[in-house]
């Protein structure tokens, strides 16, 4: 009765998603205000944790590192510890009955360790928490981020079997279309802290017949509190879905240092945060970032022949228009700019952004049915709607043969780097998260003279600058900070051929 149950909450949930989607997922602005640290305080509730400083933006005086428990333990252990994945590393999940790829897959359990795992935190759309809890201990504290209703339940904290379980409603004001998409974990240990980006949410399906992508970094705690652009830059996306202050204050001892990736997330446009900190989200955010990955040696205008590869699970209401403002958003500039400096036309930038998606012959192909057809969304309606750019969708393959991919990435890939160097093969970035290419995730760029995103969803993601790729003789190579990186596609993509329509939902 319990999985009955649990089956209907899921499949309310997707029925919910198809809505959104129906609808565009178009934010209804606010006048709403809130506090700037709009956290929920949970320091009454027992995480044990570290003690605050004002490193990560806590409010009370500074700890002196006599008062931080077990300093030498730390130390002793920190110069000993192994850490799985030091550097930071990509990996797909293994679906069942996969028999390709093994080396670069890993399951749910093979990246919560639970035999080692003390207290966890994670974030998901949709959850299954009878599913959930079969992968942890006991005994192992979570605490949840999750979507909801608001006309159903309030914005909080609901707590059970003892304060073992704390599930977090984040701030939703005035949405028509609320929707927390975001996914993310932080898994801590005796030793060390696992920062989780998977683009799965906390369900069977997507661990199991979808192929879905991971970013996994290992942190080792410290003896004091250390200063990191990084730790800032997370705990603040962490006060943005409402994580509770003591599960945030503990990034002040953790060593963020060899983290390279860069976060990238969004946050409602109604949400209290987005209106004091409107510009460090969805397309804005990525333009700052796209601005501190541009390589000083390069005319800005040498970067205008970068080719975007955008893939998403679910498709938004797409236009020619939001093809060119995304581009330029991507490039760190505007689409005026481009056009003056780089010598692009509207159209150019438009072609230079690749959509891919199944098509309806590889949904109908795919061996495990129609099971994960229910998790790629795109309507009708939008497909057939003048203004969607078909010229835009290309066919893509998925490296595990017959399968679908839930993923959502974005590959920017440019030869400008390689000019009078003999050294093959493209440069560039990727993006990995919760962010599927729809207005919604990213926003949609709103007329007048700020030019604001106009955000609807919660999501988070990760930027791997420095990527090098490579395809000779049939065979890719993706590489990243001197590691191979493993995608759930080839690169190749293709355009749609005649007679080929996209996956539409069912």
């Amino acid at each position: 009765m319990a999985s009955d149950k649990a089956d209907g909450e899921i499949a309310a949930q997707l029925d919910e998603f198809d809505e959104l989607i129906s609808s565009g997922a178009i934010c209804i602005s606010s006048d709403s205000e809130s506090e700037v640290d709009d956290v929920i305080d949970l320091d009454n509730i027992d995480l044990e944790s570290l003690p605050p400083s004002p490193v990560i933006g806590a409010k009370r005086k500074s700890t002196s590192t006599d008062e931080v428990p077990c300093v030498e333990s730390v130390r002793q252990r920190r110069a000993t510890v192994e850490l799985p994945f030091p550097d930071g590393a990509v990996r797909l999940t293994r679906m069942v009955g996969q028999k390709e790829n093994l080396a670069e897959a890993m399951t749910l359990s093979d990246i919560l360790q639970k035999g080692k795992l003390r207290k966890a935190l994670l974030s998901t759309y949709v959850l299954d928490l009878d599913w959930l809890l079969r992968h942890f201990d006991s005994s192992t504290k979570l605490v949840i981020v999750k979507s909801y209703d608001p006309k159903v339940e309030q914005r909080g904290v609901h707590q059970s079997e003892g304060g073992r379980i704390t599930l977090v409603n984040p701030e939703f004001i005035n949405q028509t279309y609320p929707m927390m998409h975001s996914k993310v974990m932080l898994l801590f240990y005796d030793d060390y802290v696992r920062f989780v980006v998977p683009s799965a949410n906390l369900f069977d399906i997507d661990w199991t017949v979808l192929q879905n992508i991971v970013f996994i970094q290992d942190m080792p705690y410290t003896s004091e509190a250390v200063s990191s652009g990084f730790a800032e830059e997370l705990a603040g996306s962490l006060r943005d879905i409402s994580v509770p202050a003591a599960v945030v204050e503990r990034l002040n001892f953790v060593d963020c240092s060899r983290v390279k990736v860069h976060i990238v997330t969004s946050v409602p446009t109604a949400a209290g945060r987005s209106q004091f900190h409107a510009d460090s989200y969805g397309l804005d955010r990525l333009s700052k970032v796209a601005k501190m990955m541009r390589d000083p040696e390069l005319d800005e205008s040498e970067s205008y022949d970068t080719k975007l590869y955008c893939y998403g699970s679910s498709m938004g209401r797409l236009t020619s228009a939001y093809l060119r403002n995304f581009y330029a958003r991507a490039m760190g500039s505007t689409p005026v700019n481009i056009q003056s400096s780089g010598g692009l036309s509207t159209s150019d930038m438009e072609r230079n952004v690749k959509v891919g998606f199944h098509t309806q012959a590889q949904g109908l192909g795919n061996v495990h049915g129609s099971t994960p057809r229910q998790c790629i969304k795109f309507k009708a309606d939008f497909y057939s709607n003048p203004p969607f750019p078909r010229y835009a969708l290309h066919r893509v393959e998925s490296k595990v043969a017959n399968t679908l991919i839930h993923a959502k990435v974005i590959l920017a890939r440019s030869n400008a780097t390689n000019k009078g160097q003999r050294k093959p093969g493209e440069r560039g970035w990727i993006y990995l998260g919760s962010h599927n290419f729809t207005p919604g995730a990213w926003g949609h760029v709103q007329r007048g003279p700020d030019k604001r995103c106009n955000i609807n969803n919660y999501e988070f993601g990760v930027i791997l600058p420095s990527v090098h790729f490579e395809s000779m003789f049939g065979r890719d190579t993706v590489t990243w900070n001197g590691t191979r990186v493993p995608l759930p596609f080839r690169l190749a993509w293709s355009e749609y051929e005649k007679g080929d329509i996209p996956l539409l939902s069912e």
